[in-house]
């Protein structure tokens, strides 16, 4: 089962990218809605010095307005590209202006890049099959028919999201390592003591710091990713009690979006370009029909010519088998045989951190009958099954 849905996740690795636009959107969507009808949200998050033009009411409705209907087109996918361009803008002035807000509470700065980023990625690779336009048949402006060459690397496009999200998280493990204040003033001054403690500190700065350097590299990186769950879930459980989106801060935000990235790295894994992929991955050789005909071919050299007793059930799945040579040759034969890798309890382990287990056994079922023809653990069998 767990073969199954990771090579699922594989086969349709780009409709990760979508959940995120999906999620980005939303999120844009919603801080519109904040914006319009709660002003002094906006006018918190502006940065001492900022220019005062930026607090007057029309350039507020202005920003409501480009990420209310910008964020309902990014969340839906029509007109996605243009939708992602007109937020570019904004979202440039709002790295700007959070310049050198690293070490700030407010964490303005990083969701400020991180979205910026994000709306870049979707300019360039579109909107994806979860999208109208996708379903959509209208005629599409030369701008977007030239941006369609990236759509074939559209499957990668989550691998540079979890590059990036690795480096900011490693950096902001340096940054507590560097300024243990810095998290203190993150986790407020009226928390507990337990998240004030020392251990904890070290914990979040080390999970950041070495899961951070990980997922960039994709080094065991669902490994990577799921030590540092429990450190978002926390900040989002932290947040939502220092009053959420209407707390003068985008820790939420911040918080929400990097663990919603995270639980997608852990399923979807690290991609092509990791080291997972060149080090730790055994590539298929071939179709699955192709490695069935191929362990039916080294099943039947190695067979003996005598008769052997078979349990009658089996027989129901070829009835005209009668010696493990038989046997062998309607394996190769018979289009309604399939097979099965089992996997010992630690190869599904090694499965969930991307490396490649050896099968403990190859299993020849018929897929009508579901009954069992052969089983196998010869090594040569066994390694055309060893793949990822």
């Amino acid at each position: 089962m767990l073969q199954r849905i990771t090579a699922w996740l594989n086969a349709y690795r780009e409709i990760a990218f979508d959940l995120v636009r999906i999620y980005l959107g939303i999120g844009l969507f919603v801080r519109g809605i904040l914006f319009m009808y709660d002003a002094e949200t906006f006018v918190a998050l502006l940065p001492t010095g900022a220019p005062a033009w930026l607090a007057f009411p029309t350039t507020l409705n202005i920003i409501a307005a480009i990420h209310i209907v910008g964020g309902l087109l990014i969340a839906v996918g029509y007109w996605t590209r243009l939708a992602a361009l007109l937020q570019i803008p904004v979202l440039y002035g709002a790295v700007f202006l959070s310049l050198g807000g690293l070490f700030s509470p407010d964490q303005s700065f990083e969701l400020s890049v991180l979205t910026l980023f994000l709306l870049l990625l979707v300019v360039v690779t579109g909107s994806g099959r979860w999208s109208i336009d996708h379903l959509s048949t209208a005629r599409r402006l030369a701008i977007q028919v030239r941006l369609d060459v990236f759509v074939a690397y559209r499957h990668n496009v989550f691998d540079l999201l979890r590059m990036f999200l690795g480096v900011a998280l490693f950096i902001r493990g340096v940054v507590f390592i560097a300024d243990a204040s810095s998290f203190m003033t993150l986790v407020g001054g009226d928390s507990t003591g337990f998240l004030r403690s020392a251990i904890l500190i070290h914990y979040v700065a080390l999970a950041h710091v070495f899961g951070g350097f990980m997922l960039a590299a994709g080094l065991l990186t669902r490994v990577a990713a799921l030590v540092q769950i429990p450190v978002l879930a926390g900040a989002v459980a932290v947040s939502l009690g220092q009053g959420g989106l209407i707390a003068g801060t985008q820790g939420l935000e911040i918080s929400a979006l990097t663990l919603f990235l995270l639980i997608l790295v852990l399923l979807y894994g690290s991609g092509t370009w990791s080291a997972d992929h060149y080090l730790l991955r055994r590539p298929a050789k071939g179709t699955i029909t192709d490695r069935t005909e191929k362990a039916a071919e080294i099943l039947s050299q190695k067979a003996p010519s005598a008769t052997v007793v078979i349990d009658p059930v089996e027989l129901l799945a070829v009835p005209e088998a009668t010696t493990d040579a038989d046997i062998a040759a309607s394996l190769r034969d018979n289009p309604l045989v399939v097979t099965t890798a089992r996997y010992p309890f630690w190869g599904w382990l090694l499965f969930m951190v991307d490396v490649t287990p050896k099968p403990r056994e190859i299993v020849f079922r018929h897929i009508k009958s579901g009954k069992i023809i052969k089983r196998s653990k010869d090594p040569e069998v066994l390694r055309q099954f060893r793949y990822r």
